[in-house]
């Protein structure tokens, strides 16, 4: 079976990948059909009738749905990269990186032996061996990063769920003069922990469609707020918190999310028009934006969308999803 994309050498493909977040342009939004039509049959496949993870011997790709009518959604995409005959050595890759003008930022280890990179506007992630220095594996989404979202909590876990069980009780004044009482001096610190209680607050909103009316989801939506005032979520990374666990009901949801989009239909990057260089990564993040805020408002159609042209709005960017960056 072979390696997909892997017709370059092992650097220039995990580079490739640490800068576009896809293998062969297939990427972790990326259906089943898709992967399939991009990198071929020649696959291992595993799972049952919510989980789905395929094998393309180093590549692999996994995806969920909570139940058998549902569309797949995609969880990561993955190279494997101790799998490769000969290791690749994460300084050559660093330094491919470095001269292609897309730099990978090392963040602390995880303290399991391994170092840990990232470029956070592709998302992904690598893993190095700490003693050898060899490759382990690139991912995308990466589950680590840089900023206080990633950083080590500051306070427990029991702090946390008992800051917010007072919170919920509280009317909105209550809540802004026990923040004002409560919350650090220091800018850094301070988004930590508002990042924290929102983390916290999460845990205990109800899913299902009721949840938009649980006291719950009342403190959410207000945290989200709080925590793009501290600088920890911009407009869209906002957005995506709310849409992703449904704090608003769903037209106002996809409302939100489409004016987020920072740039129209014909105008937007994409894969066709547009080359992966330094010069054009703000553009090249701009449609990375329109993608995850579509596939966010794409998600709130199930929910139930009433109005026709928020719909039809939605629909049309989901019609440019594949080729967007």
């Amino acid at each position: 079976m072979p390696h997909p994309g892997l017709t370059s050498s092992p650097v220039a493909f995990l580079g490739d990948f640490l800068i576009t977040g896809a293998v062969g342009g297939a990427d972790a939004s990326s259906t089943p059909a898709e992967v399939t039509a991009l990198l071929g049959d020649e696959f291992t496949e595993s799972g049952d009738t919510k989980q789905r993870l395929r094998s393309y011997r180093i590549v692999e790709f996994a995806w969920q749905r909570t139940a058998p009518e549902d569309p797949w959604d995609g969880l990561y995409v993955m190279a494997q990269a101790h799998r490769l005959e000969v290791p690749v050595p994460v300084d050559d890759l660093a330094d491919h990186l470095r001269q292609a003008g897309f730099p990978i930022v090392e963040v602390a280890p995880d303290g399991l032996g391994c170092r840990r990179f990232v470029r956070e506007d592709s998302r992904t992630g690598l893993l190095a061996d700490e003693n050898t220095g060899a490759v382990l594996k690139v991912s995308a989404p990466t589950w680590f990063g840089t900023g206080p979202r990633h950083a080590e909590p500051a306070w427990s876990r029991e702090a946390g769920k008992s800051w917010v069980n007072h919170l919920v009780a509280l009317d909105p004044g209550e809540r802004e003069q026990w923040a004002v009482r409560r919350q650090p001096e220091s800018g850094a610190e301070r988004a930590r922990w508002w990042w924290f209680l929102l983390v916290a607050c999460r845990q205990r909103v109800p899913e299902g469609p009721d949840g938009t009316q649980a006291p719950w989801t009342d403190l959410a939506l207000w945290l989200v707020t709080k925590c793009r005032a501290a600088g920890v979520l911009d407009r869209t990374e906002a957005a995506l918190q709310i849409a992703g666990h449904s704090l608003l009901p769903p037209d106002e949801t996809v409302r939100m999310c489409l004016d987020a989009i920072p740039v129209s239909r014909a105008e937007v990057a994409t894969r066709d028009t547009t080359p992966y260089a330094p010069e054009r990564l703000v553009a090249i993040n701009r449609s990375r934006q329109a993608k995850a805020l579509a596939l966010a408002a794409g998600a709130q159609l199930r929910r139930g969308v009433r109005d026709p042209g928020l719909r039809a709005e939605t629909e049309a960017w989901l019609e440019l999803r594949r080729t967007l960056m």
